[in-house]
């Protein structure tokens, strides 16, 4: 049985939903833990494509959601990264799947596998029948209103334990003015704060297919996996590792120095 579930949502498509799941679930495996990534999109499905397995996907959520084959079968494991395997979403779009059905298929993932995470890579039409039943439920999205609106709108349970990640966070933007900044931004979503992740340019190699890897620099993973670490009860920063020297203290002088401003 799965020991602990997460889902990861948006309001807004384009905000980098899919990137994100991916991203943690890579920082997850990382530290040892099994993962089991689940891909509910339907249509346009990203996490096959992230991890290069669109041509060895042979089954998909539907068909284990409609019991068409057992989850073992359909989870395929990601090739570059150990820990982790994907269960790969629908290509095919054949409407929004009910209630019982969505609750059905998490339940027989959570109850018939033996990861220790599970995270959810789910669509904003059918997040809120699943709230209730996740352990937390991280809402992505990134600095501009409409997003942020939309966050605050995304359908959810009373008793959900719903987060934001804010993504793609630019300091030189936020330091320019040009950017709400993180108080502003958490007030239009209207939810906790869960993380930050950079805007960073994220350059694949040709011959690697793992999110948050880039040519030339050390993997982008450093708030995701600290992100990982206090999901899990640990305590870890939300800015490490990620601006460094002179750079650093310059883009944080000129933030300082807005704040002031606006006081």
């Amino acid at each position: 049985m799965v020991g602990k579930t997460i889902l990861v949502t948006s309001g807004k498509g384009g905000v980098g939903c899919s990137t994100v799941a991916a991203r943690l679930a890579v920082a997850f495996a990382r530290r040892e833990v099994s993962v089991l990534l689940v891909d509910l999109s339907a249509g346009n499905p990203a996490q096959d494509l992230l991890f290069g397995l669109a041509e060895r996907a042979v089954y998909d959520a539907r068909d284990v959601m409609c019991a068409r084959v057992d989850p073992r079968r359909a989870c395929l494991p990601a090739p570059t990264v150990p820990n982790l395997w994907v269960l790969p979403g629908s290509t095919v779009f054949d409407g929004v799947p009910g209630d019982a059905e969505v609750i059905r298929l998490f339940e027989t993932l959570r109850g018939g596998s033996d990861c220790d995470v599970m995270i959810v890579d789910v669509p904003k039409e059918i997040v809120g029948v699943l709230t209730e039943f996740a352990d937390v439920t991280l809402a992505v999205s990134d600095f501009s209103a409409a997003s942020l609106r939309a966050t605050s709108a995304l359908n959810r349970s009373p008793r959900a334990k719903m987060q934001v990640v804010l993504n793609r966070f630019s300091p030189e933007r936020e330091a320019a003015g040009t950017l709400p900044t993180v108080r502003e931004a958490l007030d239009l979503a209207g939810l906790p704060l869960a993380a930050i992740l950079f805007d960073e340019p994220l350059l694949p190699d040709d011959d690697l297919c793992e999110p948050g890897r880039s040519r030339g620099r050390p993997a982008l993973d450093v708030p995701c996996k600290n992100l990982s670490i206090r999901i899990t009860g640990g305590h870890a920063p939300l800015f490490t590792g990620l601006i460094r020297g002179r750079k650093r203290k310059k883009i944080l002088a000129k933030m300082a120095k807005r704040r002031l401003e606006n006081a």
